[in-house]
């Protein structure tokens, strides 16, 4: 059901039967000029939640001309349910955390997301150019939340995530910080190469910890090949025996599809 239909954001919301609210934002993709395809998800469904998909036309954040009608309807669909979940990835992260307060969230799982991409917010981070120029920074605030549950998830060696990490961290006291080392950006490729990117999603429900997030991660990346490009490309200038060893890890995976002994 299209609970919201504007020239530049949408809002669809499937399986309203359900008590529960799973609120998923759209990523960042190159070039993105049109709205998705509306796929909604099947656990969400079998778990019990009803999912409304925010979308966006372009890589804008969610901050468009579209911004305040949305945030007026958000309430009312939100308070039809007990309990209202988000998740989101990069910039759908970012749309978790600034619509979790209208959204009255109970719990969020946001993967390396931004906490704005003003200039005069995050200097550090030159990443969004593009899409900073038309950016407005008031509209754009994420208001803190003290109350909201779940975890931000980074990988702490892409500087840009970890400190937008921090300024999340201060922001929403109670979501817990969890690091997967090496895992890109966003943070979950580990995960995802060893098929077990699902434990963000059960995680977003409330199903599994957020700390097992970073098991999981820990428990594949021995066997991860992009794991240990990126260990060695981090180690190479400081620690070179340590490179060598991951470069020697990658290899053999890369060439034997298995850890070595």
């Amino acid at each position: 059901m299209r609970v919201y239909d504007g020239a530049h954001l949408r809002a669809t919301l499937h399986n309203a039967h359900h008590c529960k609210l799973m609120v998923t934002f759209d990523f960042r993709k190159k070039g993105k000029s049109d709205f998705g395809p509306d796929a909604a998800s099947r656990g969400f469904d079998r778990a019990g939640f009803a999912q409304l998909m925010i979308k966006t036309r372009a890589n804008d954040w969610f901050i468009n001309d579209d911004t305040p009608q949305l945030l007026t309807i958000l309430p009312d669909i939100a308070q039809e349910f007990d309990a209202v979940h988000l998740l989101g990835f990069s910039m759908g992260g970012y749309g978790a955390l600034r619509f979790a307060k209208v959204l009255r969230a109970d719990h969020l799982i946001a993967v390396s997301p931004q906490i704005s991409i003003a200039r005069e917010v995050v200097p550090f981070d030159r990443r969004y150019r593009d899409a900073a120029s038309g950016f407005d920074p008031v509209a754009g605030t994420v208001p803190p939340q003290n109350a909201v549950a779940g975890a931000v998830v980074f990988d702490p060696f892409v500087r840009n995530d970890r400190l937008h990490a921090e300024l999340i961290a201060r922001d929403f006291p109670q979501l817990q910080v969890i690091r997967l080392p090496f895992g890109g950006h966003p943070a979950t490729r580990v995960l995802r190469d060893g098929g077990k990117a699902g434990i963000i999603q059960r995680a977003a429900m409330g199903l599994a910890a957020p700390a097992s997030i970073a098991k999981a991660h820990k428990a594949l990346r021995r066997a991860s090949a992009p794991y240990w490009d990126a260990f060695a490309q981090k180690a190479d200038r400081q620690h070179p025996s340590l490179a060598r060893y991951a470069k020697a890890q990658s290899q053999h995976l890369r060439e034997n599809g298995a850890s070595p002994p």
